[in-house]
C-alpha cells in the first residue's frame, strides 16, 4: 500500500489548491517544493482572476456567464485556446471565485471590471485584491489577496499533517517502470536521494519563463528572453515528463508583454514591479512619444487602441525591442508618467546611468548614444514633427499628435516585449491527464498551472486572468477528483 494517495510536484497556486482539496477529502497528501517556500508565481503576479457568472457580478447587476465569458477567451485567441480546456477553466473559474470570496478573499472594491492591459474583455469580469493595489495610481502590486487566503488554510492543513511538505526538495525524475507513474525520485535538502510513491502523480511545477535556454530552444524564432519571472520557473517538470514521452505544445504561440525595462543591460531580467514604460495600450495613458524599432525607424501607430496588434507589432521587430522617443517639453508637462512607479526625478536619474535611459542635447547626438544611424533617426524625427504640425499622420494614422520632438534635452527609454508566464507546456486531456506523443494518457500522471502552457487556456493572445484563475481551478478540481 502506497504511503500517500497523492503526489504534487510544486507548491504554487495549482499545487496548494490541489492538496488543500485533496486534505479536505481525506486524502493522504505529499507536497514537494524545490524553493524554500510555497506560493511559486503568487510572489511575483498582480493576482488578476477572470470569471463569469459569480455571485459578486450579480450582486453589482452584472449579467455574465461563464458560457459568455468562454466565448470571449476564443474571440480573444482568435479560437487557438484549446477549446475543452478554455470550457473547463472557464466552467470552474465563477465557483473558484465565490469559493475564495467565502474565505475571506479581499475585492478591490471596483472589481469586476474590464482593464486593458491585455485585449479587454466585453464584460467587466476581472477581479483583484485590495491588498494588490497601489492606491497612487491603481496599479496592482504581487498578488498577495490570494496568498493570504490559501496560505491560512495550507498551514492548517500541514499542522495536522494531512499535508507532508518537502520544501528544497528537487524533483528528479518520475518512477514509471512499465505503462504506469508510480511517484516521483528526488533529492532532498540534505542531499539525500529518496522515492516517493502513490497511485498518481499531479505536476504543478510552473512554466520556463526564467529559462532563457529552454525559452529560445522552443520559442519559434528563438528570441531573446526579457523575464519577469520567478527565477525558479526553469521548466523541471516539463522535462522530466518529456522524459516519458510526454507530449510538449504550445511554445510556437508565445506572445509578450510591452514595457519591459532591462535595468542591467545584457542580464536578460526585467522586473516590472520596480518599473516599466506605459506601452501596453493607449487607452490608460495617450502616447506622448513617437517609437522607433533598431533601424530607427517608426513601426506602428502609437496610439493604436488594440493591445493584441501592439504586442504583435513588437514581436515582429528585431529582437523585439523598440525605443521612446520624446523632448523636455513631453517629459514635463505629461501627466501620467511614461514609466510607471517612477516620477521626472526618477527618469533624469536613469539618464546619467544610460543603461535604459538616455539624454542628449540633439537627436544627433541621441542617435549616436543609443547606436542607431543619425541621419535615419533625425529624418523619422523631422517627419514625426510634419505630422504633428499638421495634425495628421499619414504613415501609421496616429491620431494624437499634440508632442512634437523640439525642446531639447532629448530622451531616450529602451523598452522590451517581455515574459513573466511561458505559452509551451505538457498536452493534457480534458480530464487534466498528462498525455504522450501519441495523445495516449499516461497511467497516473496529471497536470496543472503553467507546467501545461498558457496557451492551453488563452492560445496565442493574452486573455485577462485565463493562467492564474485555471491554475487554482484546476489544482482544486483535480484535488476533488483524484
Amino acid at each position: 500500500m502506497p504511503p500517500f494517495d497523492l503526489i504534487i510536484v510544486g507548491a504554487g497556486s495549482a499545487g496548494m489548491m490541489c492538496a488543500i482539496a485533496a486534505a479536505e477529502a481525506g486524502k493522504s497528501v505529499l507536497v514537494i517544493e524545490k524553493d524554500v517556500l510555497v506560493g511559486g508565481t503568487l510572489h511575483v503576479t498582480a493576482g488578476h482572476l477572470s470569471a463569469g457568472g459569480t455571485r459578486r457580478q450579480k450582486a453589482k447587476g452584472i449579467t455574465d456567464s461563464w458560457k459568455k465569458h468562454y466565448k470571449d477567451v476564443l474571440r480573444i485567441s482568435n479560437n487557438t485556446a484549446d477549446k475543452d480546456l478554455a470550457r473547463l477553466a472557464t466552467r470552474l473559474a465563477p465557483d473558484l471565485v465565490d469559493w475564495l470570496e467565502d474565505h475571506g478573499y479581499p475585492f478591490f472594491e471596483p472589481t469586476p471590471v474590464i482593464i486593458h492591459g491585455h485585449e479587454p474583455y466585453s464584460t467587466p469580469r476581472t477581479y483583484w485584491g485590495s491588498d494588490d493595489t497601489r492606491a497612487e495610481d491603481v496599479l496592482t502590486q504581487k498578488g498577495k489577496s490570494v496568498f493570504q487566503v490559501i496560505k491560512p488554510i495550507w498551514d492548517d492543513f500541514v499542522a495536522k499533517g494531512l499535508i507532508k511538505v518537502h520544501l528544497n526538495c528537487r524533483m528528479t525524475g518520475l518512477i514509471r517502470p512499465k505503462k504506469r507513474v508510480l511517484g516521483v525520485r528526488a533529492v532532498l535538502q540534505n542531499g539525500e536521494k529518496m522515492e516517493f510513491f502513490a497511485p498518481k502523480t499531479v505536476l504543478t511545477t510552473g512554466g520556463y519563463a526564467a529559462n532563457s535556454d529552454f525559452f529560445k530552444q522552443v520559442t519559434e524564432g528563438n528570441p531573446r528572453l526579457i523575464s519577469t519571472a520567478r527565477k525558479t520557473s526553469m521548466g523541471e517538470g516539463i522535462t522530466a515528463a518529456r522524459e516519458i514521452g510526454a507530449a510538449f505544445r504550445g511554445a510556437d504561440l508565445h506572445v509578450s508583454t510591452l514595457g519591459g525595462i532591462e535595468f542591467e543591460p545584457n542580464s536578460g531580467r526585467a522586473d516590472f514591479w520596480k518599473a516599466f514604460t506605459r506601452t501596453s495600450n493607449a487607452v490608460d495613458r495617450l502616447p506622448r512619444e513617437m517609437y522607433v524599432n533598431e533601424n530607427g525607424v517608426r513601426f506602428i501607430n502609437e496610439d493604436e487602441r488594440s493591445v493584441d496588434k501592439r504586442e504583435r507589432a513588437v514581436l515582429e521587430q528585431p529582437n523585439r525591442r523598440f525605443w521612446l522617443i520624446f523632448d523636455k517639453n513631453a517629459l514635463e508637462n505629461e501627466g501620467l508618467s511614461v514609466v510607471a512607479f517612477w516620477n521626472l526625478d526618477d527618469i533624469e536619474n536613469a539618464a546619467t546611468e544610460e543603461k535604459a535611459v538616455w539624454q542628449a542635447d540633439t537627436i544627433e547626438n541621441l542617435a549616436k548614444k543609443i547606436k542607431l544611424d543619425p541621419s535615419v533617426l533625425g529624418q523619422t524625427v523631422g517627419h514625426f514633427n510634419d505630422f504633428t504640425d499638421k495634425k495628421h499622420d499619414p504613415d501609421f494614422g496616429r491620431q494624437y499628435l499634440e508632442h512634437p520632438i523640439l525642446q531639447p534635452p532629448f530622451y531616450a527609454i529602451l523598452t522590451y516585449a517581455y515574459s513573466l508566464i511561458s505559452f509551451g507546456g505538457v498536452h493534457v486531456d480534458k480530464h487534466l491527464r498528462v498525455v504522450d506523443t501519441e495523445g495516449v494518457a499516461i497511467a497516473g500522471l496529471y497536470a496543472a498551472g503553467e507546467i501545461t502552457g498558457a496557451a492551453a487556456t488563452s492560445g496565442n493572445a493574452f486573455c485577462g486572468g485565463m493562467l492564474l484563475t485555471p491554475a487554482l481551478a484546476f489544482g482544486q478540481y483535480l484535488g476533488k477528483k483524484l
